[in-house]
């Protein structure tokens, strides 16, 4: 049985669980924000009122959770893109590779979807979620190391959050990126500019007139055909690939393609941004008889592509565009207001849920003993079932 590249990737975990149309994307964000407005509301007055009966607040004064001014939906989604554009920023300077920054970014981007960024800090969880992609995409790095190249950060702080991210995630780390793509897509473009092209089976074309027909390009849309020769051609698909990879490698992770589109659409968007008639050549190679009479299913195919990448490409043109240093400040400063205090110390609620729970009262007793209880049950179903541990000698 052959399996086409989209049949695989609709297998994967990475469209059967963070693809989404616009209007679900949106509906989940608000649902996320609504949820934790509601809960940081009780937290701060509880902790508020604990102060209080502690005698180091006010007792007779309004709490002033009637006036607490959450984040909004749009304001969250804003704090956490600017969290991860300092994560491109974090992996460059680590001398990261590109598949690294990209799957911490989504790591990113997924977990705010269920947890808001008033409970959870994107400060303590984005450099959590590099950490956590070093391991998926296999570029090591010990915890020490890495925090050691952070001010102010201890490995702790770098772990505490990581069982928490993988929850999140639903245990689902791999992230498919459109990078290979684009590359593969060079090489074809390579062999088409040097007349050596692997054409599709029925191609009504051969290598060397896919060359001539390269070497005509107009050098932008709807413009008048060239007349280059292979070494400027060559060099236009260097440079449309090295611009396209930029895009790839910034606005493209930070943007919600990767939640709409599949990783060969974004590739192809992006080469559409960078060189658009080399790109919708690159496709109509792709589809030797669209124009032709006889095949109108094709043509619609090819139609219903273009269209799909040009919605792509139009999403990455728009996530170029920069919010002022004013309003960031001021979301961060509104984000601090409405901060769930009960989240804030991120290594004391991992080590009370390491031990069970039973630490600077996380958990009564009562529940400590019960989670205990489990455990040693689950433990001596182990035995029964392996045998006892062998003892040391």
């Amino acid at each position: 049985m052959h399996l086409s590249e989209d049949e695989i990737y609709r297998s994967s975990t990475q469209y059967r669980l963070w693809s989404f149309t616009p209007e679900k994307l949106q509906s989940l964000r608000s649902s996320t924000n609504a949820a934790a407005a509601e809960r940081v509301k009780a937290n701060i007055k509880r902790f508020r009122d604990t102060k209080a009966a502690d005698g180091n607040g006010d007792r007779n004064g309004a709490d002033g959770t009637d006036q607490l001014d959450p984040l909004t939906p749009e304001e969250e989604l804003k704090l956490v893109v600017m969290y991860c554009k300092k994560c491109i920023e974090l992996g460059n300077f680590l001398k990261f590779p590109s598949r690294v920054i990209a799957a911490a970014i989504q790591y990113v981007k997924r977990f705010y979807l269920f947890n808001s960024a008033m409970v959870y800090h994107p400060k303590k969880i984005m450099p959590s979620c590099l950490f956590l992609a070093t391991k998926t995409e296999v570029n090591f790095i010990s915890s020490a190391t890495f925090a050691s190249k952070l001010p102010s950060t201890t490995a702790e702080d770098i772990l505490a959050p990581e069982y928490l991210i993988v929850q999140a995630l639903r245990f689902t780390l791999e992230v498919r990126h459109p990078h290979r793509g684009l590359d593969g897509a060079n090489l074809e473009l390579m062999d088409m500019a040097k007349g050596q092209a692997a054409l599709l089976p029925g191609s009504p074309k051969s290598s060397q007139e896919v060359q001539a027909d390269m070497m005509r390009l107009p050098s932008e849309p709807n413009g008048a055909s060239t007349n280059g020769d292979e070494a400027s051609v060559l060099s236009r698909v260097k440079a449309a690939w090295g611009t396209a990879r930029e895009t790839l490698k910034t606005v493209a992770t930070y943007t919600d393609v990767y939640f709409f589109y599949t990783p060969s659409q974004i590739w192809l968007a992006a080469l559409i941004l960078a060189d658009e008639p080399l790109a919708l050549f690159y496709l109509d190679t792709k589809f030797p008889s669209a124009k032709s009479q006889e095949t109108p299913a094709i043509a619609e195919l090819r139609t219903k592509v273009v269209a799909t990448v040009r919605a792509c490409a139009e999403m990455l043109q728009a996530g170029h565009v920069e919010e002022s240093k004013e309003e960031i400040s001021r979301i961060a400063r509104k984000r601090d207001a409405c901060s769930d205090p009960e989240k804030a110390d991120l290594i004391g609620l991992h080590a009370a849920q390491k031990r069970g729970g039973a630490l600077e009262g996380q958990l009564d007793e009562r529940e400590a003993k019960r989670r205990k209880l489990e455990r040693e049950q689950s433990q001596q179903q182990a035995e029964d079932f392996w045998g006892p541990e062998l003892k040391k000698e």
